[in-house]
């Protein structure tokens, strides 16, 4: 008997996935194995092996499932999706906390102390969730910028699954595999990356089904030094209930996984060295005018970390400190013509820091509903800071900020209110007392002293009065004020709910 009348025997009926005991009917176990499908040096697959006989019958005679190729921007026209469950929150956390003195092994279940290579953590037979967020923290870092840098070479698998709530149908996505590049997806918002959908329900009905050849066509594709697969190993995932596909190596061994395993482990390892145990830390700008933000700032810091991760071994939560000038003799600055006591002291924060590790600057106006532990992401290692590039027509903008004050217009404008400063780099330490002392504010502000600069997305922060008020975010920039300045008119700013809500638990 072949395989493929012993798999007719076994599955005589078409399966309806929209059932809802569509998993209990087919391979209810921890995956089936279809087989490899060779594949030919030019990228074509061979049609008449075995293994790609079943999977054409699987696909056209059994699942009849609708796979399609959707992308990131595709997704986020279906509202049926709930895109706040994409990010890598929890993961960043741990990796914050663990890798200013460990990277990771390459391998989920162990870290190693860089400083003296000692490999701390389980083994294959012991489950250790530390080591394992933290592999994939790193991971997620790494990925962030080898996407940016080499594009993704194979899509993501996702199955949409549905529910009826209330009067409204949602479909949610299980993502295997593929979550940590999810998370890459969900934190860049790039809506060209590729997803490969198995979309039962026809969610995605302006989107033409792909064929078989079309989607193992997908992971054909080569990777690293361009190295083409051999075969495409096929399984059935028992959990989401489709066929999953994955590039195979050298008779099974995959060659390209042990590289990029390697390349997430050396760039931990590059990361961790220059944190120097040393953890991240977080300034605030601090004016002596402005009564309470900076508190209400700190209380929404550490009650978002808290909210989002509880326990305590995978949550990270930085030390704070307020930039306040009175306590930094060697700021010596006239104070004219700043917007606040602030405006260039935040530039000597590699010098505060010796420069060494890692610190973020935040103007003193941020209230937060998520951690900004994705935000630490953005920057490269390699590079002297990451700051969120405003993408705000000027024209735009409002002609007064703070209290009635003249809101001056300038290339970058607000690219300086949040800042992530790799403090050792050699663009940083140009950043002496001398120069933030003299320097333009053209030199400071637009960053004319790096061009080692990376980006993070304004998706991030709500700017007051001129963002989306129907998007999520991390955090609300109040960059026209508010009722912590004295006096000051706030009829007309958004938000400030946020502010009185951690107002209010400082009062308690």
């Amino acid at each position: 008997m072949t395989e493929i009348d012993h798999l007719i025997d076994f599955i005589p009926y078409r399966l309806d996935w929209t059932q809802e005991n569509a998993r209990g009917q087919i391979f209810y176990k921890s995956g089936h194995h279809i087989g490899n499908i060779p594949v030919n040096e030019d990228g074509s697959i061979d049609t008449e092996s075995d293994a790609y006989q079943v999977v054409k019958y699987l696909v056209e005679n059994v699942y009849v499932p609708n796979v399609k190729l959707v992308t990131w921007g595709d997704i986020k026209k279906g509202d049926f999706i709930p895109l706040e469950n994409f990010g890598l929150d929890y993961q960043a956390s741990s990796y914050l906390k663990q890798i200013p003195n460990f990277y990771t092994f390459g391998a989920s279940m162990k870290r190693v102390n860089t400083a003296t290579e000692e490999v701390i953590g389980g083994n294959e037979h012991e489950r250790d969730d530390i080591g394992s967020s933290f592999y994939h923290g790193s991971k997620g870092h790494w990925l962030l910028h080898d996407i940016q840098k080499n594009g993704l070479n194979q899509p993501i698998t996702i199955v949409l699954q549905r529910s009826d709530r209330r009067d409204k149908v949602v479909y949610s996505p299980h993502i295997h595999p593929g979550s940590v590049r999810q998370g890459v997806f969900g934190m860049t918002d790039n809506e060209d990356m590729t997803c490969i959908v198995w979309d039962a329900y026809n969610a995605f009905d302006w989107i033409e089904p792909l064929s078989i050849d079309d989607w193992l066509k997908c992971f054909t594709t080569p990777q690293f030094d361009n190295m083409r697969p051999t075969q495409l190993h096929v399984s059935y995932n028992y959990t989401s209930i489709e066929v999953q596909c994955s590039g195979e190596w050298n008779n099974g061994k995959s060659e390209p996984d042990r590289q990029w395993r390697e390349k997430v482990r050396d760039f931990s390892k590059k990361v961790s060295e220059k944190f120097n145990g040393k953890p991240l830390n977080i300034y605030l700008g601090y004016d002596s005018r402005h009564e309470d933000i900076a508190d209400v700032q700190i209380q929404s810091i550490r009650e978002a970390c808290q909210r989002h991760v509880r326990e305590e071994n995978c949550r990270f939560e930085p030390e704070i400190k307020l930039l306040d000038v009175s306590k930094i003799p060697e700021y010596t600055r006239e104070y004219a013509n700043q917007s606040t006591e602030f405006t260039y002291s935040r530039f000597l924060i590699p010098y505060l820091e010796n420069y060494e590790g890692f610190s973020i600057f935040i103007d003193n106006d941020f209230v937060w509903q998520k951690p900004f532990w994705e935000m630490f992401y953005f920057l490269h290692p390699d590079n002297a800071v990451a700051c969120v590039q405003y993408e705000y027509e000027l024209e735009k903008m409002s002609t007064t900020k703070m209290g009635g004050e003249k809101n001056v217009m300038y290339p970058k404008k607000l690219w300086s209110s949040f800042m992530v400063f790799n403090n050792a780099h050699e663009d940083c330490k140009k950043l002496t007392p001398e120069v933030v002392n003299t320097a333009s504010g053209q030199y400071l502000h637009q960053f004319e002293w790096t061009d080692k600069i990376d980006r993070i997305p304004d998706k991030y922060v709500f700017t007051e009065g001129m963002s989306d008020e129907n998007k999520r975010y991390h955090a609300v920039h109040y960059t026209r004020g508010g009722p912590w300045i004295k006096d000051m008119d706030c009829s007309d700013i958004s938000q400030l709910d946020l502010y009185r809500k951690y107002k209010n638990m400082l009062n308690k």
